[in-house]
């Protein structure tokens, strides 16, 4: 199992490939997936209404993890 030591020892690029590699792996099984905390349902509704009135903005998923993947490599 990795520790948390290791998991500091990772570059920020390596930090982002194994939290995408988790959640892969979290989702993975359509019948199982992880449980949102309470609090979730409440912020997805903030942010559906500061869409709504224009004061959030939304960005293609694909293109906002290659910028990541870009900027971090």
């Amino acid at each position: 199992m990795i520790t948390v030591e290791q998991i500091k020892q990772l570059s920020t690029a390596e930090k982002l490939q194994v939290m995408e590699t988790l959640w892969q792996e979290l989702t993975a099984n359509p019948g199982v997936s992880p449980a949102s905390p309470d609090w979730h349902q409440q912020a997805l509704h903030e942010t559906e209404l500061a869409v709504r009135e224009g004061e959030e903005v939304t960005h293609d998923w694909e293109l906002a993890k290659q910028s990541l993947r870009d900027k971090f490599r």
